[in-house]
């Protein structure tokens, strides 16, 4: 984290976001416009991310080798999950559930996105340092997660929505009720030893939503630190959602 590859991917993603905010101030294109744009790159992320880690796998065996992708590299993590709330917001024409969705997105995206520029897990799960300009996962994830802080912020600035309270509380219960769910995700797609029906130790695990390990490797060992973890997580989400808010709330209720 934070060494001279990733600041200038940092530097690249800022000059990237702020020329798309520009432009879209410039040109105010409606909001389904830039959902298309959206979806385009959801698209080709997708697709590069599915053909770079996927592993031809033999089974046990070895008679039969098949194509196999890591079980972290699902879209079940808060970013991938975006790419459906997009496609939704793109084509329903439920007005009340996609504005909730929209106000939703606003920060989930800005700040899920931010989040993981900040702090990218794929140097440590996919890829190495030394690939982060010559592996097209880096350039997957850097974009990828650019075009999300964008579109989080062209969500705010739209003004097709009419910013209220009950829109931050909304927010709060949806990142509740995903991270919940994802506690159970998480077991689902973990691998786990038994020795006689008895749990020895875990091999593997997602950590979708980082509700299993922090994204800055602190090493939690007993149940009442990763109570402390989930604790400062929740807070931290809270505050910053707030921060997210006021404003738009505020100018909104001005108004």
């Amino acid at each position: 984290m934070f060494s001279w590859q990733h600041i200038v991917w940092l530097l690249i993603c800022a000059a990237i976001a702020c020329t798309m905010i520009i432009l879209y101030r410039k040109n105010r294109p409606a909001l389904n416009k830039v959902l298309n744009y959206c979806l385009v790159v959801c698209f080709l992320s997708e697709v590069t991310k599915v053909f770079s880690v996927l592993e031809m796998v033999p089974s046990a065996d070895g008679s039969i080798i098949f194509p196999y992708i890591p079980m972290n590299h699902l879209p079940l993590h808060l970013c991938s999950i975006q790419i459906l709330f997009i496609s939704y917001v793109r084509f329903s024409e439920n007005k009340k559930i996609r504005e909730n969705l929209l106000c939703f997105m606003y920060p989930s995206c800005l700040l899920g996105a931010l989040s993981a520029l900040l702090m990218p897990s794929i140097f440590s799960t996919s890829i190495t340092v030394d690939q982060a300009f010559t592996h097209p996962m880096a350039y997957q994830f850097f974009l990828f997660h650019t075009m999300l802080i964008t579109l989080g912020l062209i969500i705010a600035m739209s003004g097709e929505i009419k910013w209220v309270w009950r829109h931050y509380f909304q927010c709060l219960i949806i990142i509740a009720l995903m991270g919940f769910v994802s506690i159970y995700v998480n077991s689902i797609f973990a691998a786990p030893t038994y020795l006689d029906g008895q749990l020895l130790h875990v091999d593997f695990w997602p950590n979708f939503f980082f509700t299993y390990k922090n994204p800055l490797g602190i090493k939690v060992t007993t149940i009442q630190q990763w109570y402390l973890y989930l604790l400062i997580l929740c807070v931290v989400i809270v505050v910053l959602c707030f921060i997210c808010f006021y404003p738009l709330v505020r100018k909104d209720k001005t108004k």
